[in-house]
């Protein structure tokens, strides 16, 4: 009995052994695969994010600096000559001057006109009500479904623009007038999408605020300035890059209506990276064009961002 009992001891204590000489291998294959499961769930995203947006940005940058051919396929190293051509030739100068004209009259103009229209929505009354459908119209249909239609609305002989006005105005053709066209074609396009975001905002303003001030006997405009654009500061401030970002890529407008014309007179630089790319083969000059743009962009949105406690307000 006693060697038995021996027996099933020694049994017993060599199981222990395996089973706590076995737990630290498990436990730390626990922590590993539990430490790398996370990284492997977002590999996929991460190879899509390689694949499609940064290696065409590198190779962007790459083909910047060289001559190519045809095909795209760098042939001889330039350096910085690519990017010099922007600020040296009249063509591009111009580019840029229509680019930086067009882009400040559509931010400027398109946040006025979605905020003065998110105001007027937002007033209390029947007559108000058909408001926020009519101004969300713009969001309707895609850029060049519209750009389609305003084209036929300014077209200078059959247009319904100038039958109503009963001109001859050439909208399109007139260097002078042709990218301001353009641009009221873009405000209008994007003041759909501003007028959401802006509207919403005001609904969030504490009534509460805007009670107290009228019996504070503020006016009007002492509300507007301090206690709707503070309270609206955030989405404003949205709406300003969003802005900001989409009249810089303006294209779809630009290609259907002008393709860059009369002469160069709308020709915007995303218009000018497609045309160079793509009809004239000139890979380097668009990819530094391109680069100049994401730079250009980027600039701006760090200024803002950098200026974003002083213009915000979230309390």
């Amino acid at each position: 009995m006693q060697n038995f009992a021996g027996a099933e001891a020694a049994l017993k204590t060599g199981v222990a052994g395996e089973k706590s000489g076995s737990h630290p291998k498990a436990a730390v294959k626990h922590k590993v695969i539990k430490a790398i499961f996370p990284y492997l769930c977002i590999l996929p995203a991460c190879a899509c994010f390689a694949t499609f947006q940064y290696f065409p940005f590198l190779r962007t940058l790459f083909l910047s600096l060289f001559l190519t051919d045809n095909e795209g396929n760098a042939k001889a190293f330039r350096g910085f000559k690519n990017y010099a051509l922007i600020f040296t030739s009249h063509d591009y100068q111009q580019v840029l001057l229509n680019t930086f004209l067009f882009a400040g009259i559509v931010i400027v103009l398109s946040l006025i006109i979605s905020f003065t229209t998110a105001n007027l929505a937002n007033i209390k009354g029947r007559a108000f009500r058909a408001f926020p459908i009519l101004f969300t119209l713009p969001i309707a249909a895609a850029a060049g479904s519209f750009s389609l239609l305003f084209e036929k609305m300014f077209d200078p002989t059959m247009g319904i623009v100038n039958k109503f006005l009963h001109q001859d105005v050439r909208w399109f053709t007139d260097p002078n007038l042709a990218l301001f066209t353009v641009a009221a074609i873009t405000i209008w396009m994007m003041s759909g999408s501003n007028f959401l975001y802006l509207f919403a905002g005001l609904k969030n303003v504490p009534q509460e605020l805007l009670e107290s001030a009228e019996i504070d006997g503020a006016n009007g405009l002492v509300k507007l300035f301090h206690i709707v654009i503070p309270c609206l500061s955030p989405m404003l401030f949205f709406v300003l890059i969003t802005d900001i970002i989409a009249a810089f890529q303006s294209f779809t407008q630009v290609q259907i209506i002008t393709q860059g014309g009369p002469g160069n007179a709308t020709s915007v630089i995303v218009y000018s990276i497609y045309r160079d790319a793509f009809f004239n083969f000139r890979f380097g000059p668009a990819a530094a064009q391109s680069v100049f743009l994401f730079a250009i962009v980027l600039i701006i949105t760090l200024i803002q961002f950098k200026n974003e406690k002083r213009m915000v307000h979230y309390e």
